[in-house]
């Protein structure tokens, strides 16, 4: 098994008696222990009749077995022990998987592997599981992705099992006459769920013949139908369903053109990847590129190259285009652009050193490999067990093992009109069908003859031009020798304004690099206008940077350039040896100050439009959105940045960022395989170019909004949703360690029974949960549920008798479960950085949260270990208790309940501006 050489992990490749192929991981530093597998069923094989059923079995799986009948144990244990666990359900695959404390693994597996031979099927668990379903289904009925892919599915080959509804629904998974959806999933879980069609990976700290016990034990039970054989033999399209153009008609104001072509499988090309050479070449960004070139005629915002469904005996590659309101009426001549950018592939793009520049990439990638978390590398190892080589599943996705040209060409000649399928994303268009689950307006017609004979060229554009030889690929990385480690960054530099952290990182053993740049501005923040120019500004920075710095990225390193509460931060990552190069590009864009007016108006009709988007969000990040522009007026909701922006013009923003440079107050951190000296050099470089000097400017004022002891506040917001949604948030007063135990371990413990009720138990919603909010440094503990089944203010009183009677949960736990509980949430903070992005992160939140010592994270573990049930039943009572809580609840009343009363109860918020300007209490934040 080919391996990196920075991965310390073993491995082992076993077959169980059964057939079922298990990769075994012993990795001695992982924080805990996971596992996960995949079966080779999805919902290709649901029944006609019965859309949704391997779906619905996923969702059954959890919920008793044999050894473990009781519903909702598996979470609550898995989530007690400081663990996670999930499943998702696609075309052909079913994945479970979850991770746990070390000592916890054994019956963790043990459970776990009930699920895949003794599940019982609780009858009343099955009706209540079937509304979840349901429930999920009804989410995304305005979801623009879910309803857009599922219009895809219906103009496909309706033979194929991909056209099949993969959902279901309360009438998919209702009981028919003489037959229950019962007896029909437990016959299809002992038809299909054979051993010889699932691969499992598993990962402990324990030694592999330990870990090839536990596996045996767990998953050798499985029977085994031998059903290895299976494959899909109808064609995913046939000559009707390509060279065909499709409209479609979306909720959200958004206008995209994509192109896929119809490929066979690809996974046999793995070693050879040819795909992804065409993929890099089409979706090339720098100058001379197709995307390019459509950006300064104004057709479209941006392209994609690659995307696209894919299955067993098939494989789309789509190219996908945002478009403009020009762009719109131009698809015609986007599209003939493309095949003659197609054209130019053919004749001049055939060369090894493309290739090899992409290997060189991949290789570095692979060579500079990561630690990943236990349960992110065991889910994805699983799935590549199904598709790989067993020698290969870790080497696979870097593999490229030469270049034959003859696999390219053979893809090119299928880039052709006559095997495009057309689909255009916008409203305003003409549509004569309706899909029958989402009932997305659609329409098909075939494409004109013209239109092939068009785009069926020989003829190349003088202005499409293929990539040049990319200067910041390294192919010779070392990480650089070690000179006088710290433990903790250092501050370097303490000048009047600016602040420079410093740390080389000793322990990855990469020639990674991560510099933060975090530049405050009073001006920027001072009020909502000024917000918004501070986002123009960052959007057209990043739009004038893509063409310059592409090549950067495609070598492996990366930027990214975001507002906060106090201005702008800019972060590089990726291998650091060139990361001074792109740096200076960045910041010399960054000090030009132009605005182009003709792309400041394209920015500023796509942020209308994606702020206006945001109203047709589901009601729960609605909501989400509303409680932060509320508690922190240097974040202000959607509609106020709207308002804002409407008035804002091109000719405001040089006098605007020449008011912004003028008081800066910059921090910044160089992290990973840089000296000190070089650190240094990168300060100078950014204070030179931002002509910082003697400045005194402090860092800009970030107030949170609190709630004081004035009870409950809520207010109501009102989307277009036949959902309801509510949410509530309890804010910490104080920032200190104390209280984030306390509030993170409040979280921890309520989490499980909550998802329980409201969820399993009382069904009122699919999305559900609590969650730590900590905001401006104040912890805060959320509840929210999103529900098509109750209005506002049945939801209210459904989480409130919950909160209430949540002390007496507490008090049924003994000793050992209390213990236990608080040791897996200390596990889950005391986690290690698992690799140089992580840990950089980490230090980053410290040196934003004044946290000099880097030890809050110890100091908040040392107070849990201290807690006392007393301590945290005391907080429940006092502070969660409904009847004298002081929160704030967010609530929005859906199409569907309207009939309904509306939430009353404590003080309404009727003017944000009245409520952050209230006297109260307590001081801002």
């Amino acid at each position: 098994m080919h391996i990196s050489p920075n991965d310390k992990k073993h491995y082992r490749f076993i077959e169980l008696d059964n057939k079922l192929p298990v990769l075994l991981i012993q990795d001695e530093t992982a924080p805990r222990s996971s596992a996960a597998l995949s079966v080779n069923v999805g919902h290709f094989d649901d029944p006609e009749h019965r859309p949704g059923l391997a779906h619905f079995l996923e969702h059954m799986l959890f919920l008793g077995t044999e050894k473990y009948p009781k519903i909702g144990e598996f979470h609550s244990f898995i989530n007690q022990q400081g663990g996670s666990n999930n499943a998702w359900t696609g075309t052909e695959n079913t994945t479970f998987f979850f991770e746990i404390s070390h000592n916890a693994f054994e019956e963790g597996l043990d459970r776990f592997g009930q699920f895949f031979y003794a599940s019982l099927f609780n009858e009343e668990a099955v009706d209540k599981e079937r509304k979840a379903v349901d429930s999920e289904y009804k989410l995304k009925l305005k979801d623009d992705v879910r309803r857009i892919y599922q219009v895809h599915k219906e103009t496909v080959n309706q033979a194929h099992p991909f056209s099949k509804f993969s959902v279901g629904s309360i009438d998919t998974l209702a009981d028919a006459e003489g037959s229950s959806i019962r007896d029909e999933m437990l016959a299809f879980y002992q038809q299909h769920y054979s051993a010889d069609l699932m691969t499992a990976v598993v990962l402990g700290n324990r030694p592999l013949c330990e870990l090839e016990l536990l596996a045996t034990q767990s998953f050798g039970s499985i029977p085994n139908q031998n059903l290895g054989h299976k494959v899909v033999d109808v064609p995913y399209v046939t000559d009707k369903e390509q060279g065909c153009w499709i409209n479609i008609e979306p909720l959200k104001e958004v206008r995209k053109l994509s192109l896929a072509f119809h490929l066979p499988n690809q996974d046999r090309f793995y070693k050879t990847k040819p795909l992804n050479y065409l993929g890099h070449l089409l979706g090339y960004e720098g100058d001379g590129s197709l995307m390019i070139h459509l950006k300064k005629l104004g057709y479209i915002n941006s392209l994609t190259a690659g995307g696209g469904v894919s299955g067993s005996n098939f494989r789309e590659f789509t190219l996908a285009y945002n478009l403009t309101e020009k762009g719109l009426d131009k698809t015609d001549e986007i599209i003939t652009l493309t095949f003659q950018y197609i054209e130019l592939i053919k004749q001049q793009g055939l060369d090894e050193w493309r290739y090899n520049e992409k290997k060189a990439v991949l290789e570095s990638a692979f060579q500079f490999q990561e630690k990943t978390k236990p349960l992110d590398l065991v889910s994805h190892l699983v799935m590549n067990l199904q598709r790989y080589q067993a020698e290969d599943v870790i080497y696979a996705d870097y593999m490229m093992e030469g270049y034959h040209e003859n696999q390219i060409v053979d893809l090119l000649n299928l880039l052709t009109p006559e095997q495009m399928r057309v689909t255009l994303v916008a409203q305003g268009l003409e549509y004569d069908h309706k899909d029958k689950w989402y009932h997305t307006p659609y329409s098909v017609r075939p494409l004109s003859q013209e239109q092939i004979t068009t785009w069926n060229t020989k003829e190349l554009h003088p202005d499409l031009l293929l990539p040049e030889k990319n200067p910041y690929i390294c192919y010779n990385l070392e990480p650089q020798s070690l000179s006088k480690v710290t433990e903790f960054p250092t501050l370097i530099e303490d000048l009047p304004g600016f602040r420079l952290w410093h740390k080389q990182e000793d322990e990855f053993h990469v020639p990674k690099g991560m510099v933060y740049i975090a530049i405050d501005s009073p001006h920027s923040i001072s009020d909502p206008r000024k917000i918004v120019k501070t986002r123009l500004c960052v959007e057209m920075l990043m739009d004038a940077l893509s063409e310059e710095t592409y090549q950067a990225e495609i070598a492996g390193m990366g930027y990214n350039l975001y507002c906060h509460q106090g201005g702008v931060t800019l972060t590089l990552s990726g291998f650091s040896q060139k990361q001074s190069l792109l740096l200076d590009v960045i910041l010399k864009r960054f000090t030009t100050r132009e605005f182009s007016a003709e792309r400041f108006e394209f920015i500023k009709t796509q942020l209308i439009r994606h702020w206006s988007n945001a109203s047709k969000e589901r009601p729960i990040s609605q909501l989400f959105n509303a409680l932060s522009g509320i508690l922190q007026p240097n974040n202000p909701p959607y509609p106020v940045l709207l308002e804002a922006l409407e008035s804002i013009e091109s000719d405001d923003l040089p006098n605007f960022v020449q008011a912004m440079f003028s008081e800066l107050h910059v921090e910044m951190f160089v992290y990973g395989d840089w000296s000190k000296q070089q650190a240094l050099d990168l300060g100078d470089s950014l204070k030179n170019a931002l002509r910082m000097q003697n400045q005194t400017y402090e860092e800009s004022f970030r107030p949170l909004i609190m709630l004081g002891n004035s009870g409950t506040f809520q207010r109501e917001l009102f989307c277009d949703h036949s959902d309801s949604a509510l949410l509530i948030y309890y804010q910490s007063p104080s920032e200190d360690p104390r209280s984030f135990a306390l509030y993170t371990l409040a979280n921890h413990l309520m989490s499980a029974s909550f998802f329980h009720e409201i969820r399993t138990k009382q069904q009122l919603g699919y999305m559900v949960g609590t969650g730590n909010l900590p905001l401006n440094k104040h912890p805060g503990l959320i509840l929210y549920v999103q529900s098509p089944m109750a209005p506002p203010a049945i939801l209210l009183d459904s989480i409130d008798e919950f909160l209430n009677a949540f002390y007496m949960v507490l008090l049924e736990l003994n000793e050992s479960q209390w213990q236990s509980s608080k040791q897996g949430l200390i596990d889950q903070i005391s986690d290690p950085d698992t690799n140089l992005r992580g840990r950089a992160q980490r230090f980053w939140a410290c040196i934003g949260n004044k946290d000099h010592n880097f030890d809050h994270k110890e100091r908040v573990t040392d107070d849990l270990k201290s807690l006392t049930r007393t301590e945290m039943l005391r907080f429940v009572v006092g502070i969660l208790k409904p009847r004298t809580a002081n929160r704030l609840i967010m609530h929005s009343q859906g199409t569907e309940h309207q009939q309904y009363d509306r939430l009353d109860v404590g003080l309404e918020i009727d003017s944000i501006d009245e409520f952050q300007l209230r006297s109260k209490d307590v001081n801002l934040g």
